[in-house]
């Protein structure tokens, strides 16, 4: 599904609404986090699992910059600018990620509902075929259905 979704169009898009810099924050932060060692959350681990990987940025790839805050991230407070590119961002990284929970958590109730709706849906298109079948039958009783 992320192959799907996260496309070099997505990720431009992104680049576009983020402009307040917290997307490039956060991922900066969870870098930081990462390197020193501390326990990432699962939504912590799936960021990480997309951007910064290695030493190096490819700028040739949509995902350029947010690789960037990854790497910035990486090597903060040991001698390099880091997340204090980010400052424009005034939302606490704990904040923003609390908002993907939620996110998440609101489109999983939405998919359940959603798989419910799906078997209503299968109940009431096998009655309304055996009543046009039953209306067909009336009116052509030697009519075959398959």
């Amino acid at each position: 599904v992320a192959e799907t979704i996260m496309t070099d169009e997505w990720f431009m898009e992104m680049v576009e609404k983020d402009q307040d810099d917290c997307t490039k924050r956060l991922i900066c932060e969870v870098s930081h986090k990462k390197a020193q060692g501390k326990e990432l959350t699962s939504i912590e681990e799936g960021l990480m699992d997309i951007f910064g990987k290695g030493e190096s940025v490819d700028t040739s790839k949509a995902t350029a910059i947010f690789d960037f805050a990854a790497q910035a991230g990486k090597f903060w407070k040991a001698g390099g600018v880091g997340c204090d590119f980010y400052k424009r961002c005034d939302t606490p990284v704990d904040d923003i990620i609390a908002m993907i929970e939620t996110e998440l958590e609101e489109f999983e109730k939405l998919e359940q509902a959603m798989e419910s709706f799906k078997g209503d849906i299968e109940i009431e298109l096998k009655q309304e075929m055996v009543q046009v079948e039953e209306m067909l039958n009336s009116l052509d009783p030697d009519l075959v259905l398959d």
